[in-house]
């Protein structure tokens, strides 16, 4: 048995071919002394790192000109 635990990333856009995967490695001891509820916490905030790192995003409020 490996001392490391092994967590598979995934992205997907949702366009075909644009797919990205990566994998990250935490210490079996580390994860082992982890609860349930850290667990599922580490591959959220990991999900989510990884998902900043492949997409680019941003929201922002345009006015409108004025029309007369």
């Amino acid at each position: 048995m490996s001392d490391k635990i092994k967590i598979k990333l995934f992205v997907g856009t949702g366009f075909a071919g644009c797919a990205h995967r990566d994998e990250e490695f935490v210490d079996r001891a580390e994860w082992e002394a982890m609860s349930e509820q850290q667990r599922e916490q580490y591959l959220d905030d990991a999900a989510t790192d990884y998902l900043h790192n492949c997409v680019e995003y941003s929201a922002w409020v345009e006015e409108e000109d004025d029309e007369e």
